[in-house]
């Protein structure tokens, strides 16, 4: 009976790519958080089920499910590095401040958000062995197909960015082999 070799569950801390694309850059990068489920099938290839949240100061939240394929540079039952593909869904709401300023008076108003993307992109790093307790250091770089507009501030569109980027480092897993001893 073939079977995999390892799964585990790990919880993720990452820095973000701001969500929304301003020319200036007054709005912040996004502190992801995320939890992980991780299966290798066979000694150089795995795959990740991650699911992340990220709130900015603006008002806006993301929710992320992404699902990734790992092919490892050595054995992955003990420290090794991979690199592999991404895709996933991208959920971005919330309720933002917008400030007019027309004829010389500012007038605010609250707008919301709700816009559905999906991240596509390539993914290196490195990760411990998934049987007993293990770290991963990653980065993620892609496009977000769906990005734009979101809402309209002085006349000229506010957009979703179509960059799509984090860097995290997942921490606290705890995995078990399937194997056959």
């Amino acid at each position: 009976m073939a079977c995999g070799q390892a799964s585990g569950f790990n919880f993720t801390l990452g820095y973000a790519h701001p969500l929304i694309q301003q020319e200036e850059f007054s709005v912040a990068p996004s502190v992801t958080l995320g939890l992980a489920y991780q299966h290798d099938f066979e000694p150089r290839f795995g795959v990740a089920f991650d699911f992340f949240y990220a709130s900015e100061s603006n008002g806006l939240k993301s929710n992320e499910f992404i699902y990734s394929a790992k092919f490892f540079t050595s054995d992955n039952d003990a420290t090794a590095f991979y690199i592999g593909s991404f895709v996933g869904v991208q959920s971005l709401k919330g309720v933002v401040s917008v400030v007019d300023v027309n004829a010389g008076m500012a007038t605010a108003r609250r707008v919301e958000i709700s816009k559905l993307q999906f991240p596509i992109g390539v993914r290196a790093g490195v990760r411990g062995g998934l049987d007993g307790y293990f770290a991963e250091l990653f980065t993620q770089v892609g496009y977000a197909i769906g990005s734009g507009e979101l809402y309209m501030q002085e006349g000229k569109a506010v957009n979703s960015s179509p960059l799509y980027m984090c860097v995290g480092f997942s921490f606290l897993g705890f995995g078990w082999d399937h194997r056959n001893r």
